[in-house]
């Protein structure tokens, strides 16, 4: 709808450096989506001892995508 109303072809048409910011950031946060994927089915499955350490290693990963995104939003 965005893009039938803008007549833009893609979002963000009209701001090309936001464009190209986010398309660089998108390469390194797309990893670490999938491992927090991963990491999210291990911990449905871990037992408590093994939760600890994965709540730490989700953590991490969460503090990795959130520095990725400060610049871009």
């Amino acid at each position: 709808m965005i893009q039938a109303i803008t007549g833009q072809e893609q979002l963000l048409d009209n701001s090309p450096v936001i464009q190209r910011s986010i398309d660089f950031r998108n390469r390194f946060t797309f990893p670490l989506n999938m491992m927090q994927i991963e990491l999210l089915h291990r911990w449905e499955r871990a037992s408590d001892e093994e939760r600890d350490q994965l709540e730490k290693i989700l953590q991490l990963s969460i503090n990795g995508v959130a520095a990725a995104m400060q610049s871009t939003g």
